[in-house]
This record gives structure tokens, C-alpha cells and sequence, in this order.
């Protein structure tokens, strides 16, 4: 297993697996970037490419690629080992299968479902009918294997048959979402009987779920997708993002629209950075997702009672979290984004082109539907907007809004002002810190921060050591590790380059550490060092390190005379005179 493990972290790089996560940008030899455990403004999280680290000095998560996965997709040890096991092409061998979780067993039957209804639709003379629908819709052959579209057949066992066949357990198959229990009896039938198959994938492109439309038109359910499973969490999943998220990073703008079909046809046309919502309006957690690659999305949803719905309610969880958020406003009588291409594949090109602005395009409305000569215009207009108004997550761009409202309105703004402070948010989920993160963003111990940039300091930049282990002992730093880290520095010091044997090598000083945890540590400030204080000149470094000592003695003694004068208190409270006098 550790021979796995060495192997796959030779294979994945840390700056490569995280950037697919969220947008990182060089910060000397490291990258940085907003941290995706916690809300922060500026970019608090490093990574190493050198070390195959990463860490945040916000909330204090960090690790290496394995730890990064675990955090970002709420899964233990062995689902990480498979994840990357699966990216970096290293097949494990002999695991047992009791550290084996339910939720790897899961995929393996939605992977190999995938697989099995994609070759029925390829191959099997059954599958003729949803061969023509395709055809019909003009979806080609190579985009059928590019989506790994399928074909569950018209039966209501052959599915599970054949998963069974394969040696998975019927109640696994069931908490899949594959099979439904019977209303009578014992047992299981399939879910999915009759359907073209839409195999719904995770950021890494494992199949955790589907969507599958019927081929008959007395059919009810036009579409029916998984339920909630371990693995699929429609909340937290977003149709096509596995394979759009380079180009939407590349482009800088994610194409959101409604259903499955919708992604197949614009994709096949050519825009490469569509996703979907698969039916639903898009919540909090799908709109933080994509905001790792990008903050801008575009929305074009059917133009249904429905479908306008759905994107009200996406749009309002979008600005809630500062997303620049555009209307894509499709031809006159085309209904969604499939229909546009089917009749002219320019038209689509050209509606995200000109793409508006989601406010421009509320005030635009407005303008058109309602008469704002007239105070009943005006109050429905006041009454629209300013809900919305109130749910941009940005002062700044809220403000800008409520001038333009009252110009609209020929209002005054002070009034719009008192009219917004009693509007309610409706729908929005205030994101809640967890109680670990709220206590590692407190603000840190003064003297703590201080002893972490000088150790920093020294690290990066170890020709000041000489200077530093002079002016000032280890006795003045009393933060437990951080002490130990420079008693080791200074050892090493003493021991190595004072002697004049040899110059300071970070590698070799971290394998006389010994110790692994202050092993970490030397790597963390590493990185601290490299956020903060990377473009520093050799005098600015020298000039901090002077300061830093001055401030970590004064805190010290400050420290002393503290704890000396509640000594002299507690005596003479207890009219210890004797005592009092020794001070």
C-alpha cells in the first residue's frame, strides 16, 4: 500500500489536482488562491508545487493531495486512495475489501451500469428505437461516446441481472438508485426500464447517478433521475462539469442551462464550457462550485413558466455570492437552447454573445411591462427589483443599483434606502462557519503570529540566522512547537554552518528534524514565508527580522511584569508581607 501511495503522489501533481478545484495564481515559487473551506476575500491559501503541499492561513486546513480530497469531497482515506489511484493510472492491488467503503462499491455498480446500458445502446438491435430518437435529435455518434449516453432496455430485471452477474449485492444495486423494492413481497425491479441514458458524473468523472428520458409519449415522467444516494447529491452535482470545467476556466464564463439535451446539443455545436442544473433551480452549494473556476455565469434556461422560475431562483443565489451573472435571451418562439440549434446554430453563437447583464435585463423589463409614468407602475417596479436589489451580495454593486432605481422610478433614493432595509431575503441559505473554522479565524495570539514569521523568516531567507540566534534565545518564544522548531534551527546553525562545514539546505535541515509533526511546521511557514514575504529585498528581510525580535522580547517582558504584578496582588491579598518583600 505505501508503495501505492508514493506512486501516486509521483503521478499527481498538488498545483494540478487543486487548480481543477479552484483558480490559483503564481505567488513566487507557489501558488495561492481563495481558500474553498472558508469564506475569505483575499487569497489566504497556498499550495507547493516543490513540497506537494498545501495549506490555509485562514481557517488552518492543510495536507497533501490525499487530505485535499478527503476535505473537498467529504470522503475517508480509501475513497481518496481510489479517486487518485483512478487519475494518476495506478491500479491497487490487494485491498481489503473490508476498508473497502460502501460508497466506492456504489460507483463500481453506476460505472459499470454506464458501461453496460452504453454498449446496449451502440449494439443491441433492441436499442433501435433510441438509436433513431438520437439520430432524430441530430446527436452524432461521436458526441453519444463522448457523453457515454445509454440505453436501458425495456425490461424489469435485465439491469440488475446483470449487475448481480458481476457479483454485486441486490440491496448495494437498490442504495444506488438502480432498482426500486417491489410494493408486493420480497425483491427488487429496475428503475430505469425503456430510457435513453444520461450517466450523471462526479468533478472526476467517476458516474454516481443518471437522468433518463423516456421514448414513449404516454410516458408521465418525461425524465426520471436517481433519488438521493451516498453518492449523488443533486445539490452538490452539476450535469457536464467533469469535462467543461478546462474551458470554463479557459473562457472565464460557465454557460448554465436546464436539462441534459440541452448540454448535448451545444456541446456537439461547439461551446464547450455549458453545464447544467439538471431540471432544478441552481442552490448555494452548485453556485460555490462553480465559483471555484469562474465568476461569471451565463444562464439560459426554457422559456416555460418553469424553466424562467428555476433561473429567477439560481440568479438570486448567484449574485448573493458576487457572481457577474448574464441572460442569455434566446430568438422569439425558440423554447430552449436544443430548439435554437436545431434551427440555426448561429442564433445560439450570437444570444451568448450579446448576452445581457441579469439587472440591465430586470430593468429592461420593467421598462417594457409596466407604465412608469404611473405610481402603480412604480410601486410593482419598486416591488420587483428591490428584492432583488437586496440579494446582491456587494454593497458597492447594490448601491449602484438603487441610484439607477430611482432614476428609473424618478424616486428618491433615501426612500428606496428605508424600502430596502425592510425587504426580507427570501429562499437564500447563509452559509454557517463551523465552529473549528470560526476558531482558527479568531484573530491569533500576537506573540504566536510573531514567532511564526520570524521562524518563517529564517527558512526562507537563512542568512540572518547568525543575526537571529545572537540577539535572541529560544527562552522568548513560548509558543510550545514553534519553540522547537528554532531550538532545531538553532542546533543546526551551531552545529553545521557556524563550524563553517557547510551552508544552510532546507531538505537537510528538515531531515535532521527528525521530528515528522515539526517537519510539517517547517514546510507550513515555508509557505507562510512565500505568501508574505516573497518579493522582499535582502534588506527589507534583514529589516523585519530586526523588528520581529524587538517586538517578540517586548511582548515577553510585557508578559513578566504581568504575571510578576498578579504574583504581588494575590500576596498582598493574602497579607503574605514576607513574600511581597522578595519581589
Amino acid at each position: 500500500m505505501a508503495g501505492e501511495i508514493d506512486e501516486i503522489k509521483a503521478r499527481v501533481d498538488v498545483v494540478d489536482l487543486i487548480s481543477e478545484y479552484i483558480r490559483l495564481k503564481q505567488s513566487g515559487t507557489n501558488w495561492k488562491g481563495l481558500c474553498p473551506f472558508h469564506n475569505e476575500k483575499s487569497p489566504s491559501f497556498m499550495v507547493s508545487r516543490d513540497k506537494q503541499i498545501w495549506h490555509c492561513f485562514g481557517c488552518s486546513e492543510g495536507g497533501d493531495i490525499f487530505t485535499f480530497i478527503q476535505k473537498i469531497e467529504g470522503v475517508e482515506f480509501a475513497e481518496s486512495l481510489k479517486i487518485l489511484a483512478q487519475r494518476a493510472g495506478v491500479k491497487l492491488q490487494n485491498q481489503n475489501p473490508e476498508s473497502i467503503s460502501q460508497k466506492n462499491s456504489l460507483v463500481d455498480i453506476c460505472s459499470l451500469a454506464a458501461s453496460f446500458w452504453h454498449k446496449i445502446l451502440l449494439d443491441s438491435p433492441k436499442a433501435q428505437i433510441a438509436r433513431d430518437y438520437l439520430n432524430k435529435r441530430g446527436v452524432t455518434n461521436e458526441t453519444i461516446v463522448d457523453f457515454k449516453l445509454g440505453y436501458a432496455p425495456d425490461s424489469w430485471d435485465v439491469t440488475s441481472n446483470f449487475l448481480d452477474s458481476k457479483g454485486f449485492k441486490a440491496n448495494d444495486i437498490f442504495l444506488a438508485g438502480l432498482t426500486v423494492k417491489k410494493d408486493r413481497g420480497a425483491g427488487f425491479y429496475d428503475r430505469f426500464r425503456d430510457r435513453i441514458m444520461f450517466p450523471i458524473a462526479d468533478l472526476h468523472g467517476r458516474v454516481v447517478g443518471f437522468s433518463g428520458r423516456t421514448l414513449k409519449s404516454d410516458e408521465s415522467a418525461k425524465y426520471i433521475n436517481t433519488p438521493q444516494t451516498d453518492i449523488y447529491n443533486k445539490s452538490l452535482v452539476i450535469y457536464n462539469l467533469n469535462a467543461a470545467k478546462g474551458e470554463i476556466k479557459s473562457k472565464n464564463l460557465a454557460i448554465m442551462v436546464e436539462g441534459q439535451m440541452d448540454v448535448v446539443s451545444t456541446w456537439q455545436a461547439g461551446t464547450k464550457n455549458v453545464v447544467a442544473s439538471s431540471g432544478t433551480a441552481m442552490t448555494l452549494e452548485q453556485v460555490q462550485i462553480l465559483k471555484r473556476y469562474t465568476n461569471n455565469l451565463a444562464i439560459a434556461f426554457d422559456a416555460d413558466l418553469a424553466g424562467q422560475s428555476a433561473a429567477k431562483r439560481g440568479i438570486d443565489i448567484a449574485l448573493s455570492q458576487e457572481l457577474n451573472v448574464k441572460v442569455i435571451i434566446l430568438p422569439t418562439g425558440v423554447k430552449d437552447p436544443d430548439e435554437c440549434i436545431k434551427k440555426n446554430p448561429a442564433d445560439w453563437f450570437l444570444a451568448i454573445e450579446n448576452a445581457k447583464s441579469i439587472m440591465d435585463y430586470y430593468f429592461e423589463q420593467m421598462s417594457i411591462n409596466y407604465d412608469l409614468t404611473k405610481p402603480e407602475g412604480k410601486k410593482e417596479t419598486a416591488k420587483i427589483l428591490l428584492p432583488v436589489i437586496n440579494k446582491i451580495g456587494n454593497k458597492i454593486e447594490q448601491e449602484y443599483w438603487l441610484k439607477k432605481l430611482a432614476s428609473l422610478l424618478n424616486s428618491s433614493e433615501d426612500v428606496l434606502k428605508e424600502m430596502l432595509t425592510k425587504v426580507r431575503p427570501v429562499g437564500l441559505v447563509t452559509r454557517t462557519v463551523k465552529p473549528a473554522v470560526a476558531q482558527a479565524s479568531a484573530k491569533k495570539d500576537r506573540q504566536l503570529m510573531l514567532a511564526e514569521n520570524l521562524v518563517a523568516l529564517l527558512l526562507k531567507y537563512p542568512q540572518n540566522l547568525a543575526y537571529c540566534v545572537d540577539a535572541l534565545g529560544p527562552e522568548f518564544i513560548d509558543q510550545n512547537n514553534i519553540a522547537d522548531l528554532y531550538k532545531k534551527l538553532i542546533i543546526y546553525y551551531t552545529t553545521n554552518i557556524n563550524s563553517g562545514e557547510k551552508d544552510f539546505v532546507y531538505s537537510d535541515f528538515k531531515q535532521q528534524i527528525g521530528d515528522s509533526a515539526l517537519q510539517d511546521l517547517a514546510d507550513v511557514l515555508i509557505l507562510l514565508a512565500e505568501k508574505d514575504f516573497f518579493d522582499f529585498d535582502d534588506d527589507s528581510v534583514k529589516k523585519e527580522v530586526g523588528n520581529i525580535i524587538h517586538d517578540l522580547k517586548q511582548g515577553f517582558y510585557r508578559q513578566k511584569i504581568s504575571e510578576l504584578q498578579n504574583q504581588i496582588n494575590t500576596a498582598e491579598q493574602l497579607g503574605q508581607k514576607e513574600k511581597v518583600n522578595e519581589f
